[in-house]
């Protein structure tokens, strides 16, 4: 670490122990994390971002969760089957699950919460995760007053009928849009009533949120009273507060990894996973329609550098969008670094005199990075890029509606499987807003995702999937980037903490801490 580095750090450390912070150093059994950025709404239905989901996963229960290591567990639901065909779905709920008011979970909760998703007049941005469901397109449309492909037998039993086999929807299940409400008190507070292990019993927008558990669930006495997370946007201030003591696990930024892996007072405190998220570069494909000039913009960017040096090395090359560690990740030939190639692609599309873009980014110190050395690798081979810097919303907005030329952004997985770094990143369907920022269409590449998700056999959907990786990127609708690696760094105060493969996978019921 520079030596700027290390005085900020320790301004910051010594600015807070001087000024009466209102955080003092933790020596209770709370569990004190942090987050970068500030939740608007804990809300499933109004879920949008990973700070959001990882909180309404621990608060709401949906009909199945997701283990740390991204398997898939019970959750309200006890057992299920599937019918041969994939279309049908049978839940035995848990008859001991209760919301933390006390109210028993009923089958006619999950779909009283399915419907309240669904309906127009919610306006929920996630109702697609259910609109898979036997008449929910007709009901979000208002063409329709019924959902008959939800039905509950009895309280204990919900039973789901879908349109056509999507082999990823128990997964969907899982997403905070699927997660169940105590419906009958919305507008009681700013949260609704919801059953998982924990509850909100602190929220001071912008500074931070505490949990506390659901006193209707079991919990390990012996493990720890709360959690709370305290918004910390500056990632030097983190570090800070993490050595000083008031932070119990840090996610170590790129740039101090280094520092951080060579330490010696961390060894045996540092937990490291490959990322189910891809970085890269979309590039506007109403825009640059021609190949040509997206194939070079790849081979003008020394993707390898760029993870040596901006990455700590602790990444992989992206030649593809489905991350290496799930079904359908393939290893193959990638856009290797050549600036001629690059050249020669560019005027064979009728640019050699050169070309000009303006690549998008929100406001990120991480993010300025990688463009400034991207911006580089492009001007060696004669395209003069722009770097344009907006706050989130109005970067967002212009990206979604199209208005871009490229923009610089990065895919986190809402579910392990390969179909969500597939359909929603390039099926036409999706385009703006979807997912599909980049406005890719191809006709062969839609049929086969639909095909792909009607497979009921593992083995030949990951090959689909694979294939269609393939084809895509044979196309270069992005300039591809890296596959990240996180690393986060424990507190030798706090035992059985795990690093979660997604954000919803977040399980702290074995976690321990001493005061």
């Amino acid at each position: 670490m520079g030596r700027a580095r290390r005085a900020t750090i320790l301004a910051v450390a010594c600015a807070w122990l001087a000024g009466g912070c209102s955080h003092p150093a933790s020596d209770s059994r709370f569990l004190e994390l942090a987050l970068q950025t500030s939740p608007n709404r804990l809300d499933p239905a109004f879920v949008v971002d990973a700070a959001e989901g990882e909180l309404c996963a621990l608060i709401f229960d949906g009909l199945v969760g997701f283990a740390p290591d991204g398997s898939m567990v019970p959750g309200l639901a006890r057992r299920w089957t599937v019918s041969a065909d994939g279309r049908h779905y049978r839940f035995e709920l848990n008859t001991a699950a209760r919301f933390d008011n006390g109210r028993a979970v009923r089958a006619a909760d999950v779909i009283a919460s399915f419907r309240r998703v669904l309906d127009p007049a919610t306006a929920s941005p996630r109702a697609w995760v259910l609109d898979r469901i036997h008449g929910a397109s007709a009901f979000h449309g208002g063409e329709s007053d019924s959902i008959p492909g939800l039905s509950a037998p009895d309280d204990s039993t919900l039973v789901i009928e879908l349109d056509a086999p999507f082999a990823p929807f128990l997964s969907l299940l899982a997403l905070p849009a699927a997660r169940v409400i105590d419906v009958a008190t919305l507008g009681q507070g700013d949260i609704p009533v919801g059953s998982g292990p924990w509850r909100v019993s602190e929220w001071l927008r912008g500074d931070r949120i505490t949990l506390t558990p659901n006193p209707y669930r079991a919990h390990d006495a012996a493990g720890v009273e709360g959690i709370r997370y305290r918004i910390i946007p500056e990632p030097f201030t983190r570090i800070a507060e993490f050595e000083s003591g008031t932070l119990d696990v840090l996610e170590i930024p790129d740039a101090e990894v280094p520092r951080f892996l060579s330490d010696r007072k961390y060894q045996g405190h540092l937990l490291k996973r490959p990322e189910l998220r891809v970085f890269y570069i979309g590039l506007n494909n109403t825009k640059f329609t021609d190949v040509r000039v997206r194939r070079a913009l790849n081979h003008a960017i020394n993707v390898p550098a760029l993870i040596r040096v901006l990455a700590s090395g602790e990444a992989v090359p992206a030649h593809g969008s489905v991350p290496p560690g799930l079904p359908g990740y393939r290893e193959r030939p990638g856009y290797e670094y050549d600036p001629a190639r690059a050249r020669e692609l560019l005027a064979q599309a009728g640019h050699a005199d050169g070309l000009s873009l303006e690549i998008w980014q929100r406001e990120s110190a991480e993010g300025n990075r990688v463009l400034e050395a991207v911006q580089g690798y492009l001007l060696a081979v004669g395209v003069h890029a722009t770097l344009v810097r907006r706050e989130w919303s109005a970067f967002k907005q212009a990206v979604n509606a199209g208005k871009v030329d490229a923009f610089f952004l990065d895919w986190i997985a809402d579910y392990p499987e390969a179909e969500n770094f597939l359909y929603p990143l390039f099926d036409t369907v999706n385009q703006g807003g979807g997912g599909n920022r980049a406005r890719f269409s191809d006709p062969d590449v839609d049929r086969r995702l639909d095909a792909a998700s009607r497979m009921t056999d593992a083995d030949a959907r990951a090959d689909a999937y694979a294939q269609i990786d393939s084809l895509v990127y044979a196309q270069a609708p992005w300039i591809y980037l890296y596959f990240p690696t996180t690393f986060h760094v424990v507190s030798p105060r706090v035992t059985g903490y795990r690093l979660p493969a997604i954000y919803l996978g977040n399980d702290f019921s074995a976690v321990h801490k001493t005061p």
